[in-house]
């Protein structure tokens, strides 16, 4: 058996897709840090996480174990037993935790994407210094790039840009740091709009597009404030899980953009594969300073408006040959629907098993 990874955010949409990959692969022990006041409340907020993922969670229990902390909290919130002891046997941080929340105050969201990235980097030191650290994997997002125009690369961070909210401005900040941390070696991941399996649609997350997307299927609007050649960079879950599990098992170091890139939509290709589906109008497209009814997803219209495009040559170059790439939306769109309607985008309990059988011999 390889050394136990240390996982942050298991109990999170992308960090579950890890969680269950690395447990479904069998090589690997997980310790995972899990919010709670104590090892009791961890383990239960654990065990809902895995009913998630599998009706009987059972098979795999034994191979994955809650620690009880706090990514805001020094030292991680861990106590001293505990820290020592994922200090001196986990081989591989992987720190997927972070605040996804758009509208968070900058100091809040700081205390949770930044300092709790600083505290993790201080673990994964302390696991080097005892000798067993092997890998330290940051996932980060595309959209470090924030409002900066054109093409953003995989060596590309700081290139003047400005953020569209508290999220990108901090993930950006807190990618700076894991630059800085050259002493481990550091492996960055950065998704983009991360969207459900594409094989089966689950997702326990109906955020980001999906907003717009169920808004559309109800025809709640007909004015979108967009740019028709404004690109969508969406990517499926198994495709960023699949490509961060890789990564965490080889010899690379730097930032892999997990990303559409090229392959990815614009808006007007978004909008007619929404007409398709729902049967609706396609709205019209209006200049983002316009009022209309999507002014209650107010945060995600900035990312209709993008005249940008990612650059993922390196991460194609070594996800490609294991077979890991990211498929086009218009392959997979369907599915996504098809789950979110049968979820009641998210009002009914679907497991990740159950979801996965279900979509076996589904039309595309």
């Amino acid at each position: 058996m390889t050394a136990p990874v240390f996982l942050t955010g298991a109990t999170g949409f992308l960090g579950m897709e890890v969680l269950v990959r690395l447990l479904e692969k069998g090589d690997r022990d997980v310790v995972a840090l899990v919010r709670g006041a104590d090892r009791a409340a961890a383990e239960e907020r654990l065990e809902g996480t895995l009913a998630k993922l599998w009706r009987d969670p059972s098979p795999y229990r034994d191979r994955v174990r809650a620690v009880p902390g706090d990514l805001t909290a020094p030292g991680l919130g861990l106590d001293e037993a505990d820290r020592a002891r994922v200090a001196s046997e986990c081989g591989a941080v992987l720190h997927c935790a972070a605040s996804i929340s758009f509208d968070l105050p900058l100091e809040e969201a700081r205390q949770i994407n930044v300092e709790g990235t600083r505290e993790v980097i201080a673990l994964a030191r302390e696991a080097k210094a005892n000798g067993g650290l092997e890998r330290f994997l940051h996932v980060s997002t595309a959209f470090v790039a924030g409002e900066h125009p054109g093409t953003f690369g995989e060596s590309d961070l700081a290139v003047g840009q400005t953020f569209r909210n508290t999220y990108e401005q901090t993930k950006s900040e807190s990618e700076h740091l894991v630059a800085e941390a050259e002493d481990l070696a550091p492996v960055v991941a950065r998704p983009s709009i991360v969207m459900g399996e594409s094989d089966s649609g689950w997702t326990p997350a109906f955020n980001v597009l999906y907003w717009p997307l169920r808004a559309f299927s109800r025809g709640l609007f007909d004015r979108v404030p967009a740019l028709a050649h404004g690109r969508v960079d969406v990517v499926p879950v198994d495709y960023v899980a699949d490509g961060i599990v890789h990564l965490l098992d080889r010899d690379e170091t730097g930032v892999f953009n997990l990303v559409a890139g090229r392959g990815a939509p614009t808006v007007d290709d978004l909008l007619d594969m929404g007409h398709k589906r729902f049967g609706r109008d396609r709205p019209e497209l209006v200049d983002v300073g316009e009022p209309t009814a999507l002014a209650d997803g107010a945060v995600y219209v900035p990312y209709f408006d993008m005249e940008l495009e990612f650059d993922d040559s390196r991460a194609r170059s070594v996800l490609g040959p294991a077979g890991i790439t990211c498929p086009r939306l218009e392959d997979y769109f369907s599915r996504l629907i098809d789950y979110a309607e049968k979820a009641r985008w998210g009002k009914i309990a679907i497991t990740r098993e159950e979801a996965r059988e279900q979509a076996v011999g589904a039309p595309a």
